[in-house]
């Protein structure tokens, strides 16, 4: 395992599905605890928190979020609702997500995807969380719904690829912009020149593990190990220290927890 820079955040990655891809998830844990970093093990479907809370119990530095994304918009969307509400009201989570639109793998259908969501971000409101937005080439369906949408809480945009336009209202909302491997990408240009324009107190960090790797690893499965890769690059694009970007990340952190 790689040897960590020490207080990183990881403000999104899926255990299970690294341990899918033949990650050892008991090893992964205890390197982070050893390393002192924080994150958020996010949900994907409307039944895996029991299983993760209890993976998690002896984790608490790892924050829990659950949610139905855009994928399960293919059928039985109230079943899914309901059991994911079961488990909400017997679990401890600190966000719904991740929850969102993606118009580039078109689950379902897009009626389905956004019922999903809007059921899923009258819950949030309703038990008084932040929400994390998947969005996939949908800039233009998530501005629509942050100029008519009242958020109990704001939330974060995870794995940030959209644009400008979507970026400056999220902000303007109080929402979190949380970038990923891709950031660090040559490919990515338009990408890092919109992450050194934006306000910092913003800005999070995150793996998306087991997907995305950032360079120099690029091409094996990801897990948090990989983060300080990410803050690195960001450091670099932002010209502050490492040390100053760890800090603010971890303010920005714990302002979304607490807002």
């Amino acid at each position: 395992m790689h040897t960590l820079v020490p207080n990183l955040i990881d403000s999104h990655f899926h255990l299970r599905s690294m341990q899918r891809k033949g990650v050892q998830i008991e090893a992964l844990l205890e390197a982070m605890q050893q390393a002192c970093m924080q994150g958020i093990e996010i949900g994907l479907d409307c039944d895996d928190l029991a299983e993760r809370t209890a993976l998690l119990a002896p984790y608490p530095f790892i924050h829990l979020s659950a949610g139905i994304g855009p994928w399960g918009a293919k059928e039985s969307l109230d079943e899914q609702l309901a059991v994911l509400e079961d488990q909400l009201a017997q679990n401890r989570v600190a966000a719904i997500g991740e929850i969102g639109l993606d118009n580039y793998h078109k689950y379902g259908t897009v009626e389905n995807q956004e019922y999903l969501l809007q059921r899923q971000i009258e819950l949030a409101n309703t038990m008084g969380k932040p929400v994390i937005f998947h969005n996939r080439e949908a800039d233009d369906q998530f501005i629509a719904l942050l100029r008519r949408t009242v958020f109990a809480r704001r939330g974060i945009f995870h794995c940030y690829q959209g644009g400008e336009e979507l970026a400056r209202l999220a902000i303007e909302q109080g929402f979190f912009l949380s970038f990923a491997g891709p950031l660090t990408y040559k490919a990515n240009k338009a990408m890092q020149d919109l992450f050194v324009s934006l306000p910092i107190e913003h800005l999070l960090l995150e793996t998306d593990s087991p997907y995305l790797s950032p360079n120099p690893v690029r091409g094996t499965v990801n897990t948090p190990l990989a983060m300080q890769h990410i803050y690195s690059f960001a450091a670099q694009l932002r010209n502050i220290p490492l040390e100053a970007l760890i800090e603010q990340i971890r303010a920005n952190f714990h302002a979304f927890l607490e807002q």
